[in-house]
């Protein structure tokens, strides 16, 4: 038995957390969201091939010794199908195959007693996915994309149970206008001919496509961690409730840390600083004097070094935050914040702040208004107010009147 990963595509909804990674390398609780699904199948498998193509350097330097782990590069053609299709000469008879960007609890096993079976889930809002309709012997009957009217409230959880004759059907199915193979209608085929369970997923399931996704499972998994410290604690630190701080961590005297959270190794906090529940400072990051982050996830050697706020917000590589620099996570109507995703202005959630890329500098006093997104290699300058998205390689200043430019 053997595991194909999807994680060639481009992530084009988590922009700009895809600017400078693929997906998979998006950090959750402290690794990548790839790291967490190779656990789930690892004790499951003899061999798991991991399926590339953008950014693909970034998973293969990550992963490259795992002794299990192997990487196939997906060809010009794109799409779901092409991607499995990668794997048709190395996989063994039945295989697994998962979608790279999922973040699940359950342990995957009653999947092996099957020789087709498709994850499926429940959900409150099927017409956004992939919709799957079963009869009573739990038989997947017909699949829907996106339907207005769903027949069904479960969906395609991205999970799958093949044998060899799936190549087949993936070879017969004809490339899309836009040059893609899709995974989908080899399997409308599959069900033609055979029996393909529909396997309901018990427990947390989460198709991390937006960036408010990334903080929900983030939640998910702090709450599943337990205390343990490692780092050093300076005096008058108080700790509570379940937190990890790795070795060659510092909290500095009298700041504050609650749990859940996780503070990775190399990184300083404090004096004085306040990490609140639900927070991942990832390595070497620093939260300097009377700054408070909430909630968040701030990815390596970022710096947010004094007077400053961060909340429910996701803050990319090696940036570095004036003094002051505040984020603003509420509506004051109290309504979900909206946030741009791939040109269209859609709800998120009730509480989200700053989506920011990497190698972003502001200067001191700047202000973030809610679901703002800013790209990566920014440079804000002091005192603005940032209200709408900002495109990678800007230079925003004021002068008479808020400017942006493009930097060379």
């Amino acid at each position: 038995m053997d595991a194909i990963i999807l994680c060639a595509g481009k992530g084009e909804r988590l922009k700009p957390l895809t600017e400078n990674r693929p997906k998979p390398m998006i950090p959750i609780a402290g690794k990548p969201i790839l790291q967490h699904i190779i656990e789930k199948v690892e004790d499951l498998v003899d061999n798991i091939y991991i399926v590339v193509k953008y950014k693909k350097e970034k998973i293969i330097d990550y992963f490259k010794d795992y002794p299990k782990v192997k990487f196939l590069e997906q060809g010009d053609i794109e799409g779901t199908g092409e991607a499995v299709l990668t794997a048709k000469d190395y996989v063994s008879d039945e295989f697994l195959v998962i979608n790279g960007d999922i973040i699940f609890e359950d342990d995957l096993r009653r999947f092996l007693k099957y020789k087709y079976a498709i994850a499926v889930k429940e959900t409150k809002n099927p017409e956004n996915f992939g919709v799957v309709v079963l009869d009573e012997e739990n038989n997947i009957v017909e699949i829907q994309e996106k339907p207005k009217n769903p027949n069904s409230n479960l969906i395609n959880a991205g999970i799958y149970k093949f044998d060899k004759k799936i190549f087949d059907l993936i070879e017969k199915t004809k490339i899309s206008e836009r040059g893609e193979r899709e995974i989908t209608d080899a399997i409308k085929q599959l069900i033609k001919e055979e029996n393909v369970k529909g396997i309901k997923l018990e427990g947390y399931w989460n198709d991390v496509g937006r960036p408010w996704d990334v903080l929900e499972a983030n939640k998910y998994l702090l709450n599943k961690i337990n205390r343990d410290i490692k780092g050093k604690v300076e005096e008058n630190v108080v700790i509570k409730g379940n937190v990890i701080i790795e070795e060659n961590a510092i909290i500095k005297a009298n700041s504050v840390i609650e749990g859940p959270a996780i503070i990775k190794k190399g990184s300083i906090i404090g004096p004085l600083a306040y990490i609140r529940p639900y927070t991942v400072l990832m390595e070497n990051t620093f939260v300097g004097n009377s700054s408070e982050v909430k909630a968040s996830i701030i990815m390596k050697n970022t710096k947010i070094p004094h007077l400053s706020y961060v909340g429910d917000s996701i803050i990319g590589e090696n940036c570095n935050f004036g003094c002051n620099t505040i984020t603003a996570n509420l509506r004051f109507d109290d309504k979900p914040v909206k946030v741009n995703i791939k040109g269209k202005r859609v709800e998120s959630v009730r509480k989200l702040g700053v989506i920011m890329g990497d190698n972003v500098k502001t200067g001191i006093q700047v202000s973030f208004m809610p679901g703002v997104k800013v790209g990566s290699n920014c440079w804000i300058g002091a005192s603005c107010l940032i209200d709408r998205d900002i495109e990678s390689n800007t230079f925003v200043y004021k002068k008479d009147e808020l400017i942006k430019r493009k930097l060379y």
